[in-house]
C-alpha cells in the first residue's frame, strides 16, 4: 500500500460489471454502494455526466464521436463540444484522464488513450485526480469468470493507492454468482472513502453522483450542480463555497435540423445511426427529468430522422405539458395524417376535445384497451382523460399500467390521487401520488397536504405546509397545520 498523499480522487467508469455483488469491502476498504436511477445511456454520456454533475441535455456529450456541424462528417468529440465545465476546470488540480471522452484540447487535464488502462494508471499516481474509462462492454456477453478477472485486476490497482485516496467506481451490478442483474437500476456507484463503513443506500441520480465529484475533489460547485446529502459526504461540505457561476457555460447553438437534412440527403448510414443514438438518449433523459422544452426539441429531431409514432407522441406530450396549444394542434394533425388508425391518434385527438366536448372524447376512447397501446408513454394521458370524461375504470387501469411501466408523469399521479381522495381512500391516494407534491407544482403540494392531514401524518404535513407557506404566505390550511 502506497503511503503518498496522491492521488486525491480516482474515478473508474465502465458500462459493464467490475465486481461481484455488492461486497462489504473492495480492496480491503469498506464500500458504499448506490444504485443509479437513470435510463440506459452510452458510456461517453456516463463519463461526462460524472465529470460535470449535470445531465447530457445540459453538457451536450452523448457519444465519444459526433457529427461535425461544418463538414457533416463523423469526428471525435473534443473538449470544446462540452457545454458545461468539468469539476477539474480551472481548479488547479493536476488531472490525468485515460480514455475519457470529449477531453482532447482540455487545458486543465492531460488525456491519454491506451489499451492497458491500469498499467497506464500506475504511471499517473503523481496526479491529484485520475479518471479512467474502461473499454465498452455493453454488447459483450458477461460471464462470472470475466467479472472475477476484472475484479482481481481492479483490486490489484486499488491496493496501490493510499487509504486517503477517495475512489468512485461506476459499473453494472451483478448478483452473488457474478451475473448482471436484470434490474431497473442496473448501474451502480461504489464509493471507497477513508473513515466510512460499509453501506447500501437508496438509488440516486447520475448527475448527483457527478456532484459528489466536486465535493470529493475539494472543488466548489457552480450553480446548476446538485450536491448529494449523504452522511458520508456532508462533512466535506464545510470547505466549499456555493452559488458560484459556471465558467463560460455554452448554450446549444448547433443547427441540428440543418445537419439532419444534410445527412439524410447523403444517406450516410453511420451518421444517421449516430444521430439517432444521440437524440434517443436525450429524449430518454428529457422524459426522465421532465424537461419538456428539451423533450419537444429532441423528439422533433427524431421525427425528422425517422418519424415513428413514439417520437411523435413524445412531442405531443411535451407540447401539452407546456400548454402550447397551437403547436399541439399541429403536432396532433401530423400524427393523425401519418398514423390515422393507431390508438395514440385517438388519444391525441381527445386532448383537444375533453374539456370543451367531453362526450366526443369519450366516444374516441371508450373502445381503447390500455394493454394494447404500444407507446407506453401515452398511457398516463389516456388515464387522465378517461378520469375527466367518466371512464373511471379504464382510467385507473391505464394509470396503473403507466406506473408499472415507469412511464407515468407527476400530472398522472396527481390526478389519480385526486380521484382516490374524492373516494375518501387517502392511503391509496398517498401511495399513487409518489413524490409528486413534495415540491414543485403548488396544486399538487396542496393535494399532498390534504392527504397527509387526513392520514394524521403530522410531521410530513408540517414539512409540506412549510413549503406551501413560502409560496402562499396566507394559505389557511398550511397555517393551521403549522399551528
Amino acid at each position: 500500500m502506497s503511503t503518498n498523499n496522491k492521488p486525491r480522487l480516482v474515478i473508474i467508469i465502465s458500462d459493464g460489471p467490475m465486481i461481484v455483488d455488492t461486497p462489504e469491502q473492495v480492496a480491503n476498504r469498506p464500500a458504499i454502494h448506490i444504485p443509479i436511477n437513470f435510463p440506459p445511456i452510452p458510456l461517453a454520456t456516463i463519463a461526462t455526466t460524472i465529470a460535470t454533475g449535470v445531465t447530457p441535455v445540459v453538457h451536450g456529450i452523448v457519444t465519444a464521436v459526433t457529427v461535425d456541424d461544418e463538414t457533416f462528417q463523423i469526428r471525435k468529440a473534443v473538449a470544446s463540444d462540452r457545454r458545461f465545465q468539468a469539476f477539474w476546470t480551472q481548479s488547479g488540480l493536476q488531472t490525468k484522464l485515460i480514455n475519457w471522452p470529449a477531453t482532447e484540447g482540455d487545458s486543465d487535464a492531460t488525456s491519454y488513450e491506451c489499451n492497458d488502462i491500469f498499467a497506464k494508471a500506475e504511471e499517473c499516481l503523481d496526479a491529484d485526480v485520475i479518471g479512467m474509462v474502461l473499454p465498452s462492454k455493453a454488447r459483450e456477453q458477461s460471464t462470472p469468470k470475466r467479472v472475477l478477472e476484472q475484479q482481481q485486476e481492479l483490486e490489484t490497482f486499488l491496493s496501490s493507492l493510499s487509504y486517503d485516496t477517495r475512489v468512485l467506481l461506476v459499473h453494472k451490478r451483478t448478483n452473488n454468482a457474478g451475473y448482471i442483474l436484470k434490474a431497473r437500476h442496473s448501474l451502480c456507484a461504489t464509493f471507497l472513502i477513508d473513515g466510512c463503513a460499509h453501506e447500501l443506500r437508496q438509488a440516486s441520480y447520475l448527475p448527483v453522483i457527478g456532484g459528489a465529484m466536486y465535493v470529493l475533489s475539494g472543488v466548489s460547485p457552480p450553480m446548476g450542480v446538485k450536491l448529494p446529502k449523504w452522511p458520508f459526504i456532508m462533512p466535506l461540505f464545510d470547505c466549499l463555497e456555493t452559488g458560484l457561476f459556471p465558467i463560460n457555460p455554452k448554450t446549444e447553438d448547433t443547427d441540428w435540423l440543418q445537419i439532419i437534412d444534410k445527412i439524410s440527403e447523403s444517406k450516410n448510414k453511420e451518421s444517421i445511426a449516430l444521430l439517432k443514438q444521440r437524440f434517443t438518449t436525450l429524449v430518454s433523459v428529457s422524459f426522465k427529468k421532465k424537461l419538456w422544452k428539451e423533450l419537444e426539441h429532441n423528439s422533433e429531431y427524431l421525427i425528422q430522422l425517422e418519424g415513428k409514432p413514439f417520437e411523435r407522441w413524445l412531442k405531443i406530450l411535451a407540447l401539452h405539458q407546456q400548454d402550447k396549444k397551437e403547436e399541439l394542434a399541429a403536432a396532433i394533425d401530423d400524427l393523425c395524417d401519418f398514423y390515422p388508425k393507431i390508438f395514440i391518434a385517438r388519444i391525441a385527438k381527445s386532448l383537444l376535445l375533453y374539456e370543451a366536448n367531453p362526450d366526443e372524447a369519450l366516444e374516441l376512447l371508450k373502445n381503447i384497451d390500455p394493454t394494447k397501446i404500444g407507446v407506453f408513454h401515452a398511457l398516463g394521458t389516456l388515464g387522465r382523460i378517461c378520469l375527466r370524461v367518466g371512464l373511471n375504470d379504464k382510467g385507473i387501469a391505464a394509470m396503473e399500467l403507466a406506473m408499472k411501466t415507469h412511464t407515468s408523469i407527476p400530472a398522472d399521479r396527481a390526478q389519480l390521487a385526486q380521484y382516490y381522495v374524492e373516494q375518501d381512500n387517502y392511503e391509496h391516494a398517498l401511495q399513487v401520488l409518489g413524490s409528486a407534491g413534495i415540491g414543485g407544482n403548488i396544486t399538487w403540494q396542496e393535494l399532498r397536504l390534504r392527504i397527509l392531514v387526513a392520514l394524521q401524518l403530522t410531521d410530513q404535513a408540517k414539512q409540506v405546509a412549510s413549503n406551501i407557506i413560502k409560496i402562499k404566505p396566507t394559505h389557511a390550511e398550511a397555517i393551521r397545520v403549522l399551528g
